[in-house]
């Protein structure tokens, strides 16, 4: 196959692959780029994970020490 029987002149298919090709890299720059923000995502989400923990500790113990104070 040929170019030309797409209708193509030689200048027209290399555009076309050059074309191709560059949105194939910047696909793959996106899918680079979404997997490095899933990372900083769950890294963001363990830290407020941690500290939803301390938070409830802290109230429970503040609670708990309520209850010492009241007997």
């Amino acid at each position: 196959m040929t170019p030309a029987d797409f209708g193509l002149s030689w200048k027209e298919f290399v555009s076309l692959i050059a074309a191709c090709a560059f949105v194939w890299f910047e696909l793959k720059a996106i899918r680079r780029d979404i997997k490095r923000l899933e990372t900083k995502v769950e890294k963001h989400n363990n830290f407020d994970r941690r500290i939803v923990r301390l938070e409830t500790l802290v109230e429970v113990q503040e609670h708990n020490a309520d209850i010492q104070q009241v007997k």
